[in-house]
Parts: structure tokens; sequence; C-alpha cells
């Protein structure tokens, strides 16, 4: 597989795919589904046609250059007046029967260097679509790790919404014996079971999004739906600690990434496209042989007269080009239609990419200062609501102030999950941009 797919397949690995004991068939891991959307996804298989093809074509253009060979064998009857192919004189009311056969070769000597131009040319597509095609997987790869990254951070919302109604039970179920005691204030009590209601609603919530995200990590591997499968979770690496510049990152993922390279091999591809159809404004030359021989009925024995009527033949053609409909003049003009929208393509995927790579760096920061930020926001609200439930168990503050300190921190906890796995994809995908492997396998 291609050295990028590697590298994604390898960030599986570098992520933790963890044991690798035996894992269970409904477990899958970042890896495994990279692998199943290459093999399943339909865009890789056209890809993968689009450059069986253009194979075919850079055999082709090369056996060009091999002379060809033909063999043909004729039988005619001829019936009444005829010619004596011997003595040449009229011969009438016969019934005769004639056969021939020959032999003949030929091969282009000179055509303004059209073949050999074709060739390259047929080299350069051929590299392109392979390039192409190996954009197309990476596309896939980034795209089911996204989904993978984003499937997890989905399940630990799951989990960490379901601790919060855990904590809110376990309040509701003592002051449900308080209340019933008359030690609880009505209030405080109705304050409370309607936190625990809209802590399970959003639990379903936070279950639902799970699951819409799991759909969409199977439709990308083109599986069936499960909804038990488990996914391996992703140990965190170190952020990278170096610097980078837009302009260095841009230089490195355009000098590393196939889309840059596919688009420069279509335009040399367009190049030599323009120069193949300007070689055919020069003559071309040609030679050509071959054996020919025949055979009449009644004349003897076949195979003494193939031999007796061997005739042999050597010729050159020389095809110069004087009109032709203008046919090689409108050629020359696609073809330089053809590599002014290949280098403009190149120039787009260019100013794309410095695009993409600058807002993969800002996208980076700002996704490190959030969580950065929320981790100190969760260790001051978590501090605020342990006071919050000793004053509240207390009897020391009501309800609305226990519930606001505790709905502040079930915000930034669920924030917190959120943004650790969003740091975690922005900085793998700037690893990707700047070509780093932070492996160990």
């Amino acid at each position: 597989m291609f050295d990028r797919i590697r590298y994604i397949i390898y960030l599986g690995v570098a992520l933790g795919l963890g044991n690798h004991a035996a894992i269970a068939q409904d477990t899958l891991t970042l890896e495994r589904c990279i692998e199943l959307a290459l093999e399943n996804n339909l865009d890789v298989q056209q890809s993968e046609i689009r450059t069986q093809n253009q194979a075919i074509n850079l055999r082709q253009a090369r056996q060009n250059l091999i002379p060809d060979l033909t063999a043909r064998l004729g039988h005619s009857f001829e019936v009444g007046r005829a010619i004596d192919p011997e003595t040449n004189q009229y011969l009438n009311n016969v019934t005769n029967r004639y056969g021939n056969q020959s032999l003949s070769s030929s091969v282009v000597l000179f055509d303004g260097l059209r073949m050999f131009r074709a060739i390259t040319q047929q080299a350069y597509a051929y590299r392109a679509t392979q390039l192409d095609e190996r954009y197309a997987k990476e596309q896939i790869a980034l795209n089911v790790a996204s989904a993978y990254i984003q499937t997890l951070a989905a399940r630990d919302v799951v989990a960490q919404t379901d601790s919060l109604v855990a904590v809110t039970r376990r309040q509701v179920e003592r002051r449900t014996l308080l209340f019933e005691q008359g030690a609880e204030a009505p209030a405080d009590y109705y304050d409370l079971k309607g936190q625990y209601a809209n802590d399970l609603n959003n639990l379903n919530d936070a279950k639902t999004r799970f699951n819409e995200a799991l759909v969409n990590l199977f439709q990308l591997i083109n599986l069936p739906f499960d909804a038990e499968t488990q996914l391996v979770s992703l140990q965190e690496l170190p952020a990278n600690g170096g610097t980078l510049t837009d302009d260095a990152l841009y230089q490195t993922a355009a000098e590393r990434l196939s889309v840059i390279k596919a688009a420069d091999n279509w335009v040399k591809e367009a190049q030599f496209g323009l120069k193949t159809a300007r070689s055919s404004y020069f003559p071309s030359l040609s030679v050509g042989g071959g054996l020919t021989s025949s055979y009449i009925h009644g004349n003897g024995i076949y195979i003494d007269q193939v031999r007796d009527r061997v005739g042999q033949n050597l010729g050159f053609t020389l095809s110069i080009p004087i009109l032709n409909r203008f046919q090689v003049r409108n050629n020359v003009a696609r073809a330089k239609l053809n590599l002014f929208d290949a280098e403009n393509i190149s120039r787009t995927r260019r100013n794309e990419l410095q695009q993409t790579t600058s807002q993969a760096l800002f996208n980076l920061d700002a996704a490190k200062t959030q969580y950065e930020n929320l981790l100190e926001q969760v260790a001051n609200y978590a501090e605020s609501f342990r006071i919050a439930e000793v004053r509240f168990n207390a009897g020391a503050i009501n309800s609305v102030e226990y519930l606001i300190a505790k709905n502040k921190l079930d915000n930034a906890n669920a924030n917190l999950v959120i943004a650790r796995y969003q740091w975690h994809l922005r900085q793998r995908i700037v690893d990707y941009y700047n070509g780093e492997m932070p492996l160990d396998y």
C-alpha cells in the first residue's frame, strides 16, 4: 500500500490500538476500519480501475514502436471467360480456382517523434492516475479516522453523561427519604427530580448522537450497521512541541502530498500531449516488406507451387501532410487548452493547500487553547460543586444554587470530552500535512 496510506493506518497503531492480543469479532480498531474502507469503498475501486486502464494505454504506446506482421490467405473461383495468370491469354468457358498468400511487415522510421512523445505523455498520465488513486485512498482514510475519533468522542460523552445521571440519582434518592420524613423543602425536592429528568433526556440525546456517529462510521467502511460493535479506545499522543509556521507546513505538504504531485504530472502529460500533437506537422517515413505467393488449381502440387512462386518486396513510404481538413491544427489547439487547464488546476490545488494548511494550524492552536482553558474550568467548577454539595447537604443553600453549580460542572465536563478529541484530531491533521510519523511499532 502507498506510503501515505501506510502512515494513516500506522497512525491507528500509534494512537493505541492497545493490546494486540486477540480482539473479538464485534470489535473494531481504527486500523481495521481504514482497511475495510479501502477494500469496500466504490470510489477507491473506480480510481484503481482508472489506474489499470492508464497502464494499458502506456503499454500500448510503447508497443506501437514494434513492427506489425500480417499474414493473408485468399482463395477465389472463376467461371466463364477469364485470363490465364501464366500466359495472360483469355480463356473461354473455364472453371478455375486460384489461391494467394502473403506475409507482410512494416515499421515507422520517423514520424516527427510523435510515438516517442506519446510514450512519455502516457507515462506521465499513468503516474498521475497512480497519484490520484493514492489521494483518493488518503481522503478515505482521513475521513474514516475523523469519523472514528468523533464516534469515540460521542461514546465518551455518553459515559460522562451517564455518570452525571448517577450523581443526580443519588441526590434524588437521598432527598426522597428526607422529603418523606418532612425534612426536605418541596421546592428543593421537585427541583432535583426535574433535574434528574433533564439529565435522563441529556443521556438519551447523547446516546442518539453516538448512534448517529456509529452509523456514519459504518457507512464509510461500507458494512452493515451493528450497534453492538465496540471501538478500541485511542491512547493520547503528545502534542507536537515544535513550532510550525504556515509557510513551512505548506512547503512540506506541497513536496509530499499526492494531490500536488498528481497535478504536476497532469501538467507534464499535457505538455507532452501538445508536443505529440505538433509532431503530426512533420512528414512520416516507414518501411515495409513482405513475401507473396500464389496457387492455381490443376497446375501442380500446392506446396510446390507456393514454393516456386514466392515473391519478395521491400518499399519505403514517405507521407507528407499538406492538407488534412485542419485536423492537426485543431488537435494542437485542443492540446494547448488542455495544458492551460492542467496548469490552472495545479495552481488551484496549491492555493487550496496553502489555505488548508494555514487553517489546520489555526484550528490546532485554537483546539489546544480551548482544551487547556476547559481543563482549568473543570477544575474550578469541580471545586465549586464540591463546596455547593457540602453546603446543600448541610442545608446552607437551596436546590437552585446547587443545581447551578452542578450544571456548570456538567457542561464543562461534556465540553472537555469533545475538546480533547477535537485537539487530538487537529493534531493528527497537522501531522498528516507535515509528513510526521510519530510511530512506535
